[in-house]
């Protein structure tokens, strides 16, 4: 079951979204049993503890559920579900294993609307409290503390829109008409507070890189500055002036 629901839908709702699934997730099995081989014939009703246990259960697990000052007790939970279960008539349970689509639906919206009528009246039914997230620990991009980027630098390069960008999110920069590097962001991800960088073509043939050429950065303005510097130190690795 998703426990997700709880944070979004209210308790009545819940209710009848919880009731369905248990019954919409029964064997085809256990469902003939309940229903029967033919109005009245051949039921199998010891499948109905099964069903209301699983239902109880998944019920208080969902929601909130108190009886006075005290949480509900699963067994009577499950004995009301039960005697619900059971006071479905004959006709009416076959219906649950016919084929048609209305039918089946029509026995299913029958029991959840008794299951939601009996928790509403017969106990206090609230949405479980959210549990609040833990702080997401800060993550770390590789450079140490004397080395990001001051919150004063800002590019010294000339940085452009690239022809494809519509949102301002992919930009290249160029140093005396060569391209120095690009940085952009991904809006398809779930990094999609990055913005990363890197540092494009070299003009040498077999360039030495001991520094770094791609890499992300928290702002456009950052991540064009750490190309440009990671730029200039690859050229002077190499001993071309920067």
């Amino acid at each position: 079951m998703p426990r997700d629901i709880r944070q979004i839908t209210p308790a009545y709702e819940i209710l009848r979204f919880v009731t369905c699934a248990c019954i919409g997730r029964t064997s085809r099995q256990t469902r003939r049993d309940f229903a029967g081989y033919a109005v009245g014939k051949r039921r199998k009703l010891d499948v109905v503890p099964y069903i209301a246990r699983d239902m109880a259960k998944e019920l208080l697990r969902s929601l909130d559920v108190t009886k006075g000052e005290m949480a509900a007790d699963q067994e009577e939970v499950a004995a009301k579900i039960e005697a619900i279960l059971l006071g479905i008539d004959d006709e009416t349970a076959f219906k649950l294993a016919s084929i048609s689509t209305e039918e089946k639906e029509e026995v299913v919206d029958l029991i959840c609307d008794q299951v939601r009528a009996m928790m509403l009246s017969d106990y206090t039914v609230t949405e479980i409290e959210k549990e609040p997230e833990p702080p997401k620990p800060e993550e770390f991009n590789g450079w140490k503390a004397y080395e990001r980027i001051g919150s004063d630098e800002k590019p010294r390069y000339k940085w452009r829109h690239t022809w494809a960008d519509r949102n301002g999110n992919d930009l290249v920069g160029y140093k005396n008409g060569a391209c120095v590097g690009r940085v952009f962001k991904l809006d398809y991800i779930r990094q999609d507070e990055k913005w990363f960088w890197l540092v494009e073509h070299i003009p040498l043939e077999r360039p030495e890189r001991e520094s770094r050429s791609a890499g992300w950065e928290r702002s456009a303005r950052e991540a064009a500055c750490r190309a440009e510097k990671c730029y200039d130190a690859i050229m002077r690795l190499n001993g071309k002036q920067a």
